[in-house]
């Protein structure tokens, strides 16, 4: 009996590191399946991200699109929408590029839309794609009116400023939120297109005969990615 004692508590002492060293190797063997199911995990899960990602933004894009065909079913002009794919915006410049050109019928000079409003004008073209100088160039210079009272003036660009309603004779009841259309008179810019807002109205130099006019831009200038390009009015005759 003592040997057969001794000899199970021999084996015992033998056998428990194997037991010991399969639990464990069995425990290792656990935890790289486990984590294998989490890298399989952590892919599904980029995946299903991107593809939320890309949901997002093509709603987003619709929205804004949706937008546009708001804009497009107003005026009585034929247009195309274009993207935006490149930007010039410093302080002495603002111009953006859009991947529409030549082949598309595009030409100098043809007003350009975007959600909000007027954003500028076509300044050169290429075959595929042509550059926009927007409301806020310092260059640029739109005929314009005020809608309440249609007291007529320059628009001017004032770069991140904004604009200025230029040659305003003072006396001439102007007011802090005043919407400033286009009048048409500039031959480029159809009449009616709605342009800024006054935001600050001020008397100008002494000397000057013209008050200041600081105007905000209702055109999403800043967020601008696609844009829609007056092409002619549908009723004009080739």
């Amino acid at each position: 009996m003592f040997l057969k004692d001794t000899s199970g508590q021999l084996q015992s002492f033998f056998s428990a590191p194997f037991f010991q060293v399969k639990h464990l190797w069995s425990s290792y063997i656990d935890l790289q399946k486990v984590k294998e199911e989490n890298q399989v995990l952590k892919a599904q899960l980029a995946e299903l991200e991107n593809e939320m990602t890309t949901y997002r933004e093509a709603l987003i894009e619709n929205r804004r699109l949706k937008q546009l065909l708001e804009i497009k079913e107003k005026t009585p002009w034929n247009s195309i929408v274009a993207h935006v794919v490149g930007t010039d915006i410093a302080p002495w410049r603002a111009v953006l590029t859009i991947d529409v050109g030549k082949v598309d019928g595009l030409a100098e000079d043809m007003p350009v839309l975007c959600q909000g409003g007027l954003l500028g004008r076509i300044i050169d073209t290429s075959m595929h794609f042509s550059k926009v100088m927007l409301v806020t160039d310092y260059h640029s210079r739109i005929a314009a009116i005020v809608q309440r009272n249609r007291a007529r003036g320059i628009l001017k660009g004032d770069g991140a400023r904004g604009c200025i309603l230029d040659y305003v004779k003072k006396g001439v009841d102007i007011q802090s939120g005043d919407v400033i259309i286009t009048s048409g008179l500039d031959g480029i810019f159809p009449k009616g297109l709605l342009v800024g807002k006054v935001k600050l109205v001020g008397p100008g130099e002494k000397s000057d005969l013209f008050q200041y006019i600081g105007v905000e831009p209702t055109a999403k200038i800043n967020e601008a990615e696609e844009v829609l390009v007056l092409l002619k009015p549908l009723n004009t005759e080739k």
